[in-house]
């Protein structure tokens, strides 16, 4: 062991648990605690809170409308349940409601069906008045924090006192539910929380001052030794001497009690991790296994240094931990395979997402894609998930997926749809978008076609099926590769194809744009999109050409087309370009389009439609499931289903915050869409507030949405052909 690399030995030799022995405590008497400090709030913090108020509010009232003096009488009969009285203290107005926090406080204690009225709030409403009412609430918000801590903890973490530090610490210290919001709150308030530490830091009660030393180390470790002692120097020089000598201890924030190795796993058995030394022996490697199970391991970026095999280690604790059923309480083993996990891992690990989904494992499934492949964060492990975005998943993989790539993408500085260029594999093709497959004697190349199939032509460049099977005269060793090599490719191309299809279809529909380094690197000039970027009209700002064969740019007449440097390039709606002279080109050449462009149809308002929101005259209409079925594949989202668990409608993005929506009557069963087959088109509308216009009167209208002429021609020709299927 004492041969082990320095940063091996750091967390193999000593760790953590090891170190919590520390000298006999400094108590300093006497020490008064300080009062309160005033509410801190993180930027834009507290208008959110409030806003919490409004959910499930779909209809803004005035103030001077009736509806509250109704509401007001309800309040004091107590007739409104306690919860809405929360709200209504927020959203209502001052004229009904300014009087009655008073009564609602003293209610909180009454009995209730959940025990008391206190038991009634949740974090919908109890955070709303903490940002409304800040001190006036703050004992409420104290007793209700402090019975449920990991539903409510959160709503004291802009308060500022003793009573909220010691709560924090203690949970902090002893509460895994609610141990992270006291971590936040006191790197919230950093060194203005030590005050009301140090008299218990320095007090006799060792349970106390167990707590308040960890919260002031937990603060020294974010903010530094020295503001955090300079902050305790309110109590005295005696008191800042001795937190100082508290934080030199060099013991961690939050004492680590050892874990124990679960029975299901044999740690003898593992694959033993090497390092320049060698092997780990039985009690490093048992210490290991016991640094993984802590929820923050200390030097993973040290292990994986100087550490070989971490993969293979933790790959094979996920395998015991399957193979013992998959025990609960064990979460530990997956976010370990992320952290410890390569490339191996993800294309091991990615399947089981969509197989535990399916079978209605969807904490598991949500587990794997966050803690698992959003963790490794290989380009590997981005396409799967930039994959399981435009595929359709049980539950919320794909919700999932999503923000765990947008989370990869702002760290990298880019979008969403600028990361899903960078991931698209080349699948080992040559610049030119083809792969050479050596039999021995004869060669083949291997091309690509609209779909991003690939197809065979021999030496004297003869179209063949598919690759033929090696034969005698073949050379024994290369064709049987190339052969295998070929399957592998198809398998993998059609993994690939259909995704970017739906991406760069999605891309004109959105009018997405690349810069013209982009265009060459990553539609033009990669190895295999460069196949679908030959077979579609683009456009640099108002020019319109095509990729040629040979990788240079053409213009409808065929002479060579210059690429602008500074234009934005995308990809032709029909709406924008010359469609007969363009389809002549391509029929010409014979080039077959991966998904309608030239041939897709299109729509144009007239000019009464232009000026209105509501379209009315689909409104009425009788469609099936299937078709509505249809648009959410091409587009269309279902809606997310109301009280009753049905899905009111669909509706399709056509601008930021704007949307057109069509209300089905009696809409989609969520669990199983076929259970009413006929469904008739009660409203059509362009909205903006989607969540209250499902709730309004039939004839009721959003009057801050635009109206169809202010919206993209191209999104408004989308929606019609869209719902014109529909008809």
């Amino acid at each position: 062991m004492d041969d082990l690399p320095p940063a091996v030995a750091r967390v193999l030799v000593d760790p953590p648990w090891a170190r919590t022995a520390e000298a006999a405590p400094v108590v300093v008497p006497g020490l008064v605690l300080p009062e309160p400090g005033p509410l801190k709030w993180e930027k834009d913090e507290r208008e959110q809170w409030i806003g919490r108020a409004s959910f499930m509010v779909f209809r803004k009232r005035a103030d001077d409308d009736p509806y509250w003096d109704e509401a007001r009488k309800g309040f004091l009969s107590g007739r409104t349940r306690y919860a809405d009285q929360a709200r209504e203290l927020v959203i209502g107005p001052e004229r009904a409601f300014g009087d009655l926090l008073p009564l609602f406080l003293e209610r909180a204690e009454e009995p209730s069906s959940n025990g008391v009225r206190l038991h009634d709030l949740g974090d919908y409403e109890l955070m709303p008045l903490v940002a409304h009412y800040g001190t006036r609430v703050r004992d409420l918000a104290f007793r209700a924090a402090a019975r449920r801590p990991a539903d409510l903890g959160e709503a004291l973490l802009p308060y500022s006192d003793a009573e909220v530090a010691r709560l924090m610490t203690d949970w902090l210290v002893r509460l895994k539910s609610a141990g992270e919001t006291g971590r936040r709150w006191l790197l919230r308030h950093g060194p203005d929380a030590a005050p009301f530490l140090v008299p218990d830091a320095l007090g006799e009660r060792r349970a106390a001052r167990d707590r308040a030393v960890a919260g002031l180390r937990l603060v020294a470790e974010e903010h530094g030794r020295d503001a955090v002692v300079e902050a305790a120097r309110v109590h005295g020089e005696l008191a800042a001497g001795a937190v100082a000598g508290l934080l030199d201890a060099g013991v961690p924030a939050v004492p680590v009690k050892e874990p124990r190795i679960p029975r299901w796993l044999d740690a003898a058995s593992l694959p033993r991790p090497v390092t320049a030394a060698g092997a780990l022996d039985d009690a490093a490697l048992r210490t290991l296994v016991k640094l993984l199970i802590l929820p923050e391991p200390p030097g993973p970026a040290e292990l994986r240094a100087a550490c070989e095999r971490l993969p293979d280690l933790a790959w094979a604790i996920f395998e015991a931990w399957r193979a013992a059923g998959e025990p609960n309480g064990h979460a530990w083993v997956l976010t370990r395979l992320g952290d410890l996990g390569d490339d191996g891992a993800v294309r091991r690990a990615a399947p089981l997402v969509r197989e535990w989904a399916a079978a209605g494992r969807h904490v598991k499934a949500g587990r794997m894609v966050r803690d698992v492949l959003a963790r490794i964060g290989t380009d590997a492990a981005l396409e799967r998930l930039n994959l399981m975005t435009r595929r359709p998943f049980p539950g919320r993989v794909r919700e999932d997926a999503r923000l765990a790539l947008l989370d990869a993408a702002r760290r990298r500085g880019l979008t969403e749809e600028r990361l899903a260029d960078r991931l698209v594999p080349d699948l080992g093709l040559g610049a030119d978008g083809t792969l050479t497959l050596d039999y021995g004697p004869r060669r083949f190349t291997v091309g690509f076609d609209e779909q991003l199939k690939p197809y065979v032509t021999d030496e004297n460049g003869k179209l063949r099926k598919t690759l033929p099977k090696p034969g005698v005269k073949d050379d024994p060793g290369l064709a049987p590769a190339a052969h295998r090599r070929f399957a592998e490719l198809r398998k993998d191309a059609r993994a690939v194809a259909a995704d970017q299809v739906v991406r760069l279809e999605a891309a004109m529909v959105t009018g997405r744009r690349w810069t013209e380094a982009e265009f060459r690197t990553f539609v033009a000039g990669h190895p295999l999109l460069r196949h679908l970027a030959a077979r579609l009209v683009w456009t640099a700002g108002a020019d319109a050409f095509r990729v040629a064969e040979d990788g240079t740019f053409a213009t409808v007449a065929d002479g060579t087309y210059a690429l602008p440097a500074e234009a934005p390039i995308g990809i032709a709606h029909p709406l924008h370009i010359d469609v007969p002279a363009w389809s002549e080109v391509f029929a010409d050449y014979g080039i077959l389009q991966p998904f309608p462009q030239l041939e897709r149809p299109v729509a144009v308002p007239d000019e009464h439609a232009r000026a209105a929101r509501r379209l009315v005259r689909f409104e009425g209409a009788t469609t099936q499931i299937g078709a509505v079925l249809r648009l959410v594949r091409n587009g269309w989202e279902r809606a997310a289903p109301l009280g009753s668990g049905g899905e009111p409608g669909i509706f399709r993005t056509v601008g930021e915050k704007t949307h057109v929506a069509v209300e089905l009557d009696p809409g989609i069963e969520a669990g199983e869409p076929g259970r009413f087959p006929e469904q008739r088109i009660r409203r059509v509308q362009v909205v903006t507030d989607l969540d209250a216009w499902w709730w309004g009167a039939a004839d009721a209208e959003d009057p801050a949405a635009p109206c169809l002429g202010d919206l993209d021609p191209v999104m408004v020709s989308e929606a019609l052909v869209g719902l014109a299927s529909l008809t």
